[in-house]
């Protein structure tokens, strides 16, 4: 049932940041590194309208990813983490492709992103530690 439930957390935070996936044929474009967000936190700096909001929404949306993680994995905080990261990593890689393949549907990498999706993991993480308890006995029983 973990599984399951990890398979459609999984699943539905894909369709929320690379949906759709549009490949143009024979189209590139060679400025995709223009449209990147190399810098941390800098729409929150420069104060654009909805930084806030996307930082929060990007915890909360890997949160159950920090949370599940270490029930189905038996892993602990570094590798959970770590493996968040990853996971962010290849969200964020696979949008700056999608700009590079000339998708008109696609978004851009930020490296905030990347900073507040690992964060929620963390975030996810500590919220299981209470309970990591009950859910060894529960599924060692």
């Amino acid at each position: 049932m973990l599984h399951t439930l990890m398979f459609v957390y999984i699943s539905m935070v894909l369709y929320v940041t690379v949906m759709p996936i549009n490949i143009p044929l024979g189209a590139t474009n060679k400025y995709f590194l223009d449209q990147a967000n190399f810098i941390p936190f800098r729409d929150l700096r420069l104060g654009y309208s909805g930084a806030e909001r996307e930082i929060v929404l990007n915890i909360i949306m890997m949160v159950p990813f920090g949370f599940l993680f270490p029930i189905i994995q038996n892993k602990g905080m570094i590798f959970t983490v770590l493996m968040t990261f990853i996971f962010s990593l290849m969200i964020e890689s696979t949008q700056l492709l999608m700009v590079y393949l000339g998708s008109l549907y696609s978004r851009s990498f930020d490296v905030t992103d990347l900073i507040t999706n690992t964060l929620g993991g963390f975030v996810g993480f500590l919220l299981y530690i209470p309970f990591s308890r009950l859910f060894r006995k529960i599924i060692d029983s």
